[in-house]
């Protein structure tokens, strides 16, 4: 069996997640035109490296190195491919994960830095079985953000909250040979900004969206290289919901609401190696692959324009900040070595964070991971190793930490 691994990932609406890189100086805050009409869109875009640790600790890399449900978050194909270790004609794994982050100063590379900080929430759990050739996979990922920074430095306190629900359902393929994988996906999702005044929270705008996505994986045959591809189609949705309070589009409680939400599309290409005793697209008849080894792996990903599409952040401030006027790419690089053969990993990359948003430019980000073995635990005939992973994410006016109790793999 292949062993089951838990990580931190964040697959739901990554443009919610707000994070502070400790001494970094906070941007000046710039005038934006307010909100006058709903004639507008929210751009769900996240440049960010959001994901598994394995994920941040490289740089955002994932495409080439993707396996399993934590995988398929990434790319549908990984919903049928199993670790080296696994046997037998059928398999399973999962993953069960929290984001954990203290509050930030610029999440969205907005260039405005002038709130106390942000409350925010970001898990996502996932399933997958795998019988001859065939995989089939489901994920869950949530997220939240509040909007006006009250949740982080006022407890209770009046509030406005962003709330994104994303599920994916895959079902993916390889050939006889392992060389080639390919999958399938339908990504559903719900958005929501609601407001929370004396502790009563109420929905003031909620929409449903749904939309496709292909990926494949290639395998260098007894060799060390994997090639990954994914293609995802917008999901957008403008069939909103108001509160029932008398609430329209142009005027709930205050706020002039966006007639549209979209995460938009992307394309995406990444290339993994692996340098170790043994070749890596090779099965191994052991519970685990413990030799010295390195990974290094590179992705390219290309995020798609939104049609009058605006920033999250701008809108808690009912301004229009515009975001998706053209399209992005950024580069990511890292990797992974097993530096104690069964007891300890270390991670490190690099990638950058296209200028998305009108005003600011991109920036850079680095990244470092660590994942060690703690101890073995034996269920019925499978044998496990607990481990312990921490993983950080800086840049200008940005950091992300996470942590991770899961099983070595």
């Amino acid at each position: 069996m292949c062993r089951r691994r838990g990580t931190w990932l964040a697959a739901a609406a990554a443009a919610l997640v707000s994070t502070w890189a400790a001494g970094a100086s906070p941007a000046r805050a710039q005038a934006h035109p307010p909100v006058t009409d709903p004639d507008y869109a929210i751009d769900l875009y996240s440049g960010a490296a959001l994901g598994g640790l394995r994920l941040v600790g490289m740089g955002g890399a994932a495409l080439g190195t993707a396996e399993g449900s934590a995988g398929t978050l990434v790319n549908p194909a990984a919903a049928a491919v199993r670790a080296t270790t696994s046997d037998g004609w059928w398999d399973w794994d999962f993953h069960l994960d929290w984001l954990v982050a203290v509050p930030g100063q610029d999440f969205d590379n907005s260039g405005v830095a002038d709130r106390e900080g942000y409350a925010n929430r970001l898990e996502t759990y996932g399933l997958a079985g795998m019988m001859r050739g065939w995989g089939v996979a489901a994920t869950v990922s949530s997220a939240g953000v509040d909007l006006t920074g009250a949740g982080a430095a006022g407890g209770g306190d009046d509030a406005l909250e962003a709330r994104a629900l994303r599920g994916k359902v895959a079902v993916a393929r390889q050939s006889a040979d392992e060389q080639w994988t390919v999958g399938l996906g339908l990504r559903v999702g719900t958005f929501e900004i609601a407001e929370r005044r004396a502790r009563v929270r109420t929905t003031l705008l909620s929409l449903d969206g749904a939309g496709l996505e292909v990926g494949g994986l290639w395998r260098q045959p007894r060799g060390d290289w994997r090639v990954g591809v994914t293609a995802s189609l917008p999901i957008s949705g403008s069939d909103v919901a108001v509160a029932d309070d008398g609430c329209t589009l142009e005027d709930c409680r205050g706020y002039i609401l966006p007639s549209r939400v979209e995460v938009p599309w992307q394309l995406a290409a990444g290339v993994a190696w692996r340098w170790a005793p043994t070749r890596w697209n090779q099965h191994i008849p052991l519970d685990f692959r413990d030799e010295p080894a390195w990974l290094l792996a590179a992705d390219v990903v290309v995020t798609g324009a939104v049609a009058d599409g605006h920033g999250l952040e701008a809108f808690g401030r009912q301004e229009l900040q515009r975001s998706g006027n053209h399209a992005v790419v950024s580069v990511r690089a890292g990797a992974e070595h097993e530096w104690i053969p069964g007891r300890l990993r270390v991670r490190a990359g690099s990638y950058w964070e296209p200028g998305r948003l009108a005003g600011p430019g991109g920036r850079l980000h680095g990244t470092l991971g660590v994942e060690a073995a703690m101890f073995g635990l034996k269920v019925w005939r499978w044998f496990y190793r607990v481990r312990l992973s921490l993983t950080a994410d800086v840049a200008a006016r940005y950091g992300n930490g996470g942590i991770s109790v899961g099983f070595w793999h």
